[in-house]
């Protein structure tokens, strides 16, 4: 048995070195085969999308990403109502979708797995346990992870589509998917208690009672696990154990829906949502101590040096040493979203109804495409509001192919070129 180190990915210019141990052996002609759950497979530690705002950082940014402008349309699926943000994984596709078609008079939620270069089916599609809204899918060593409003955890084989294990949380209210992190599946019940389970099986590594309720995702990073409260308030917790590191609180001050917390230049990132106050605070992630207040009525990506905000339609790329703009985008009805940061460009969500992608160098438009029908002058347009519906909105991306969810249930692949 031998070691060797290779370099695996970079993010944000921090470059990620694995230690990798090889196995010879002698007298068999097999080597054990990997439990699945466990570790990250080579196909998810870059150029993959990951679940909900791409990875367990919720920061946006696809690391070693081949796709790029202009896009080619290569197929366009009809899952009846709606569809869940895409997990995208070498030449697969997965996502959560309503297959109710409107006839059914409520929601059928599967879990669907596609080719991703001709859209046609890897296996039939599966019902998810309790029929809820609010589902979702998410990946992590080998496995796909979904969930159900009503606290129904599951994994799954992506390769064949059967189910690996199931449990159920009591008195659950969960709308966000769990994060894979290192063997460990973490994720909050939305009635004030954390969790993790071993991703391979399912059994609980611990709970952990957190100070409110909340409906927000849950990040993780190597510096503990992450979750937000609508009062502008977060818990840091210990990845192993579920001990609490840090407990933060701004009084008198209210936060965005469900308050997702997203991580990066070194920060827990929160938003108020208050028609006052909105703005993007950047706390310390060692400290807790507030570095950087920016307008924002959307959740901040990342990239390489960057952050992109988005505050009434303004999408500003800024320095993360400086904090000054490289330059502008504005959306037509003053509301956009920020989707993801790949291969040098930037995605974004724009309530007119476009996908909208920027160069990041300049800001310039690559490549729009219209997802859904331009609404009404008299819209009430929302940047961002990732509650609303029956998944959580996202698009993907993985080898120079393009994931987009788009109106009435379809999911519709691009690639490159």
């Amino acid at each position: 048995m031998k070691s060797t180190t290779r370099r695996l990915r970079t993010r944000l210019g921090v470059t990620f070195v694995a230690s990798v141990t090889l196995l010879t052996f002698t007298g068999s002609p097999q080597a054990a085969a990997p439990v699945l759950g466990r570790t990250a497979t080579a196909a998810e530690l870059t150029d993959a999308t990951l679940g909900y705002r791409a990875d367990s950082r919720a920061d946006g940014f696809v690391a070693g990403a081949t796709a790029a402008p202009p896009y080619t349309k290569l197929w366009s699926r009809d899952f009846g109502t709606v569809v869940s943000a895409p997990v995208a994984i070498g030449d697969k596709v997965y996502a959560v979708v309503n297959a109710d078609d409107g006839t059914e008079g409520g929601p059928r939620m599967m879990l669907v797995g596609v080719q991703a270069a001709t859209g046609k089916d890897l296996w039939p599609a599966v019902s998810l346990e309790q029929n809820e809204p609010q589902a979702g899918v998410s990946y992590g060593g080998g496995l796909l992870y979904t969930q159900t409003s009503r606290g129904t955890i599951a994994a799954w084989d992506p390769a064949t589509g059967l189910q690996k294990w199931s449990v159920t949380i009591g008195s659950a209210s969960m709308q966000y998917p769990p994060v894979w992190y290192d063997g460990l599946l973490y994720l909050q019940d939305g009635r004030g208690t954390a969790l993790a389970l071993r991703a391979d099986t399912g059994t609980r590594a611990w709970t952990a009672s957190l100070s409110e309720w909340s409906w927000a995702p849950t990040v993780v990073d190597a510096s503990g696990v992450w979750i937000g409260f609508d009062s502008i308030a977060w818990h840091h917790l210990d990845l192993k154990t579920g001990a609490e590191l840090h407990r933060f609180h701004v009084p008198d001050v209210w936060g965005a829906y469900g308050n997702p917390v997203v991580l990066g230049a070194g920060a827990a990132w929160v938003r108020s949502s208050d028609s006052d106050d909105e703005t993007v605070t950047a706390y310390s992630q060692k400290s807790g101590v507030a570095v950087r207040k920016l307008p924002a009525d959307a959740t901040p990506v990342f990239g390489p040096g960057r952050v992109y905000t988005a505050h009434r339609g303004k999408v500003s790329a800024l320095s993360t040493s400086t904090y000054k703009a490289a330059w502008t985008y504005t959306s037509s009805v003053n509301a956009a979203t920020v989707r993801l940061v790949a291969h040098g460009y930037v995605y974004v969500e724009d309530a007119d109804g476009r996908l909208v992608v920027l160069d990041q160098t300049t800001g310039k438009v690559a490549w729009s495409y219209r997802r859904y029908p331009a609404p009404p002058p008299t819209s009430n347009f929302v940047a961002e509001d990732d509650g609303r519906g029956f998944v959580v909105p996202g698009i993907a991306t993985s080898k120079a192919r393009l994931f987009v969810p788009g109106a009435e249930g379809t999911l519709i692949a691009f690639r490159k070129g």
